[in-house]
């Protein structure tokens, strides 16, 4: 069982427009799931420093904190889009694209 949880904030509303997604691969549609995982994968994601962020950020910027626990191992990466590598983008989209926010 594998859950992450997004939570982004920043951009003009600062932390009054903070939002979070938690997801629980065992409760989306297969593809969906198995599209998640191959992202998170191939991110390397329990292997990525805990802070990924700009050395000098704007007040509007996004930040995003994901939390993935796969009932073996958590961790969990703060990070700003422009400082994440590819596939962490790709799935921070999909996150922020298919799952309602909490």
């Amino acid at each position: 069982m594998m859950r992450l949880t997004l939570k982004c904030t920043g951009g003009f509303a600062g932390p009054a427009g903070a939002q979070t997604r938690t997801v629980d691969l065992a409760q989306l549609p297969a593809d969906q799931a198995d599209e998640v995982q191959k992202l998170l994968y191939a991110s390397d994601f329990f292997a990525l420093h805990p802070k990924l962020v700009k050395e000098a950020p704007k007040s509007w910027d996004f930040q995003y904190d994901l939390e993935v626990d796969d009932g073996q191992q958590a961790h969990c990466v703060r990070y700003h889009l422009d400082e994440a590598p590819p596939a962490l983008k790709a799935l921070t989209e999909k996150l922020s694209d298919e799952v309602k926010p909490d």
